[in-house]
């Protein structure tokens, strides 16, 4: 039953996007919201406190608002967008984790010298965290469980986590990307997805500097295989990614929905290609759907709650206050407001989704929606990295035997420090450049 709603809703709120059916998406929020229900008792206690205090929160502003019920279906609507695109990622990482080539890749890269270590895994937890998510830590603390040196497995691990952090800057399959092309419609989210990137590989660059200061490592055991086989890998992404816009552009929606669309198929043709047991892998992914549970919540009821929350707001009421402020300082204060919601353990989904509501046409702002966008993606990826309630930091800490405000207020806090402090430099010159 759970696994019949959540692939319900995924289907409803695919059909609701492409705009095939009435009323498509008031369904598929009322799917996803019986799932979360039904999965309830099963939650983890601080996940069921926060499923409880989202939906208080969402259920408070729509007792406010002039048309109660209609917000509600809407603000579930939204939320089951966002769970749906979890749902898309879902498959995808079944069939990866069964793949050879991915395991291979990543013992590759466990299995590089001293000097190139850090960067070998920064940049696999980076490419891994966009066809894995949370999964390439865990994929990486598996194959990293035997290093018996603590300072040696927390800095493996420590790179792992900051190559999966600055990959919520910029990637195509990311929650991020559904969120903020919503919160901020008009932003060219296919331009500045490149430039994301390319400060995110800045920002792998700065870990890695900062990691040169804790001395020499010991060799690692050897490992078969060269850099060649990483290209499945990066080919894997180029395809998804290509796919996606290919079915945006023709259907005139989003990246982020095409990512909806296409991801189950690319699961399903790539366990085609592994020679696997489709009826045993369908199998096997439905009766993992219900561990879903978690990511689900935190998506769709904090999707409910930012619309929720959003549609209450004075009109006007926080766009003029913000008005007062020179234009600048508007997309500089959303990394550092990032970071800080983070260290409390707000999920960037509910604070970007209220910014959204908030600041509906950035432009009477004197911000183009450009440059709201990216100051979003950027403090998005630097946020993750300071975040003790993400999926990330809590799977870190596993491994590295700690608990997550070690993984990020002790660990994480100077490289922090320095990403944001070239994110901040980068939102600046996007503002100077992109005058509304």
């Amino acid at each position: 039953m759970p696994s019949l709603l959540y692939t319900l809703a995924w289907a409803l709120a695919l059909l609701d996007a492409l705009g095939r059916v009435p009323l498509a998406g008031q369904a598929a929020g009322l799917a996803v919201l019986a799932f979360l229900v039904w999965e309830l008792p099963r939650q983890r206690g601080s996940i069921r406190v926060l499923f409880l205090g989202m939906s208080a929160a969402g259920l408070l502003a729509v007792g406010f608002a002039a048309h109660p019920v209609a917000l509600f279906l809407a603000a579930w609507r939204r939320g089951a967008a966002y769970a749906a695109f979890f749902y898309a990622l879902g498959a995808l990482r079944n069939a990866a984790e069964s793949s050879p080539m991915v395991r291979a890749s990543g013992r590759h890269l466990v299995a590089q010298p001293p000097g190139r270590r850090y960067a070998a895994l920064t940049i696999g937890g980076h490419l891994f965290g966009i066809i894995l998510s949370y999964g390439a830590i865990e994929l990486f603390g598996t194959m990293l469980a035997g290093v018996a040196d603590p300072l040696r497995r927390r800095r493996m691990m420590m790179a792992v986590f900051r190559g999966f952090a600055t990959m919520n800057c910029w990637s195509p399959l990311n929650i991020m990307t559904v969120v903020v092309s919503t919160a901020v419609p008009a932003a060219h989210m296919g331009r500045l997805i490149p430039a994301a990137f390319l400060l995110a590989l800045v920002m792998l660059a700065i870990g890695w500097w900062l990691d040169r200061g804790h001395g020499a490592e010991p060799p690692a055991p050897a490992d078969r295989g060269g850099w060649l086989q990483h290209l499945g890998v990066v080919a894997l992404v180029g395809i998804v990614w290509g796919l996606a816009d290919l079915v945006g552009r023709a259907f005139g929606v989003s990246l982020s929905v095409g990512v909806t669309a296409t991801v189950p198929m690319v699961g399903l043709a790539w366990l085609v290609v592994q020679r696997q047991s489709l009826p045993a892998r369908f199998a096997g992914f439905a009766r993992r759907i219900p561990s879903f549970r978690g990511e689900a919540t935190v998506l769709g009821a904090g999707g409910f709650m930012g619309v929720a929350l959003g549609a209450v707001l004075p009109h006007g009421g926080i766009a003029a206050a913000l008005g007062l402020l020179p234009p600048i300082a508007i997309p500089l204060a959303v990394p550092v407001l990032l970071v800080a919601t983070g260290l409390v353990g707000l999920n960037p989904i509910v604070v970007v989704a209220i910014l959204g509501a908030a600041v509906p046409n950035p432009v009477t702002l004197g911000v183009a929606p450009d440059t709201l966008a990216f100051a979003c993606m950027l403090g998005w990826g630097v946020g993750v990295g300071m975040s003790a309630m993400s999926a990330s930091a809590l799977t870190t800490a596993r491994w590295t035997e700690t608990d997550p405000w070690t993984v990020t207020m002790r660990w994480n806090r100077v490289y922090t420090a320095c990403v944001l402090a070239m994110a901040l430099l980068a939102i600046a010159g996007a503002q100077l450049v992109l005058r509304p």
